[in-house]
């Protein structure tokens, strides 16, 4: 598998090239600027990234945040806002042993 695009628009080509058209176009729509900026869409990218656990999309998204001018500050705190995220999650999961 080459390694000049990433995955999901590998795997999408793979299938259909005009679905990796597609999946290109959806994306560029879904990040450009809008209510939220293309630099806070990416931060909120990267925090998705952590909470699913997804070590090549953290990685993506950290190149395209420090593109987008975050600091390295503002992309841990984004993970550490995922983190507590999956934390809370998991203890509403773990609250369900409480019923009786």
């Amino acid at each position: 598998m080459k390694k000049d695009k990433p995955r999901p628009y590998q795997f999408a080509k793979a299938i259909n090239g005009d679905l990796e058209e597609a999946f290109n176009n959806l994306s560029f729509q879904i990040m450009k600027d809008g209510a939220l900026s293309t630099r806070e869409k990416t931060l909120i990218a990267l925090a998705c990234a952590v909470a699913v656990k997804c070590k090549q999309c953290i990685k993506a998204h950290e190149k395209k945040a420090q593109e987008e001018g975050c600091s390295r500050e503002e992309i841990l705190e984004a993970a550490a806002v995922a983190g507590q995220v999956r934390l809370g999650s998991g203890f509403t999961f773990a609250s369900y042993l409480l019923e009786e």
